[in-house]
């Protein structure tokens, strides 16, 4: 199946899409997603593949969220967050 990742900021309630990406994903499988963030510089992987990567320099520090949409079946593990060395 493909879906369309895409990369939103969310200011105030507003969401902005800064970036998106055909993804093949398959069902049924565990996958990695990563996302490194070095200053402005934001990338998005996906079972080590760069898909995204976008240049955003709206927020210094703060918190992560994860968003699935619509009739999605999607399960999380094994979450890390971690400053760069």
């Amino acid at each position: 199946m493909r879906i369309i990742s895409v990369f939103t900021r969310v200011v105030n309630g507003n969401r902005l899409q800064m970036d998106s990406a055909s993804v093949k994903v398959t069902s049924d499988e565990w996958h990695t997603i990563t996302i490194v963030n070095r200053k402005d510089l934001i990338q998005c992987y996906y079972d080590d593949h760069l898909y995204l990567e976008v240049n955003d320099d709206t927020f210094k520090s703060g918190k992560i969220g994860l968003w699935t949409k619509a009739d999605a079946v999607t399960y999380f593990d094994d979450l890390k967050v971690r400053p760069i060395e």
